[in-house]
């Protein structure tokens, strides 16, 4: 595959190979972009940072919270930086929203759903349903930015709990392939499409999230934050909901600014390489984010409410500041 790429492109063969451990040894590199199915991110990325380079990896940034503590821990020795891509971090309503919540303008946050309103059918191809290769369904794909999106607007509270379900709800159903759906193997489906999960925080707010790669429905709504002062809600335009002099008053911001959100995260990393600065995505965030991901599919496979487990140093890293 890699051989018919670079031919089509004009690559010479001997910028081509199979083992990234040889590319890492025989090529003069600064940085390396992991795009790997998911349950492949973690070790070319671990190699690479011991290796002297620089790292930008696809979400979600590992199959499991322990590769992503391995892979945060190699950066922090070795000195490397390590981004994640969550390119949604650039949309401006999703960083006004941060800035409206920064400012104490919603009051006391006590209720958020998360969501990218779910596919009515949008199962993507077999590398993101076998086991194997995904190490989970539509919550690592999805899931991970319905996660990220809030965390990032919210401030990174403290997650404390979490209760989830998942269902392969259409995934495996021949008959759920329809002429307008995206085209998927219903006997390589091994993971989930649907989840809901409820996660409480050390704050004593909690969040819904919600996501689905296919379901008989058109939408499973939009991202929301519910605070005492007022509230929000994300989509293509950010709304603001508040009562003004006896009025309750509905207000949608304006957004003028136009981003190419690919451009800038590929920019900003290239732009932390070249001034050895910390990247615009701390992956300590995002270490935590996938924490909470393991106890979604904890909790869904326990049927139970589970704790969500933070190792002490990657709290010290993100909260020390707030609890001191």
């Amino acid at each position: 595959k890699a051989r018919k790429f670079a031919e089509k492109w004009g690559i010479p063969r001997v910028n081509v190979f199979t083992d990234y451990r040889e590319m890492y040894e025989e090529v003069d590199l600064d940085a390396v972009t992991i795009c790997t199915p998911h349950r492949f991110h973690a070790a070319p990325a671990i190699h690479a940072m011991e290796r002297g380079l620089h790292v930008l990896t696809e979400k979600p940034m590992a199959a499991s919270s322990e590769e992503a503590y391995k892979m945060w821990t190699t950066s922090l020795r070795t000195g490397k930086i390590l981004m994640v891509g969550f390119q949604t971090r650039w949309f401006p309503q999703l960083r006004l929203a941060r800035r409206y919540v920064e400012r104490g303008e919603l009051g006391k946050i006590y209720y958020s759903e998360t969501t990218l309103g779910g596919r009515r059918r949008g199962i993507p191809g077999p590398t993101f349903t076998m086991k194997r290769t995904a190490g989970g369904g539509v919550t690592l794909d999805l899931g991970c930015y319905d996660i990220d999106n809030l965390m990032f607007v919210l401030g990174f509270p403290k997650p404390s709990t979490v209760t989830a379900v998942t269902y392969s709800a259409l995934g495996r159903n021949p008959e759920a392939l329809v002429e307008s759906g995206w085209p998927w193997s219903p006997d390589k489906f091994e993971v989930e499409d649907f989840v809901a999960a409820f996660i409480r925080f050390s704050d004593g707010s909690v969040a819904l999230l919600k996501e689905s790669w296919a379901m008989h429905m058109d939408t499973l709504g939009q991202t929301f934050i519910l605070g005492t002062k007022a509230g929000l809600k994300l989509g293509e335009k950010l709304t603001i909901y508040r009562d003004e002099a006896g009025t309750m008053i509905t207000a949608e911001a304006e957004i003028r600014e136009k981003v190419d959100i690919w451009r800038e995260k590929t920019r900003s990393f290239i732009e932390a390489v070249r001034k050895g600065e910390p990247p615009p995505i701390n992956p300590a965030e995002i270490v935590l984010e996938q924490y909470i991901l393991d106890a979604i599919y904890d909790s869904a496979n326990k049927c139970r409410e589970v704790d969500v487990k933070i190792p002490e140093n990657l709290a010290a890293a993100l909260w020390k500041d707030k609890e001191s």
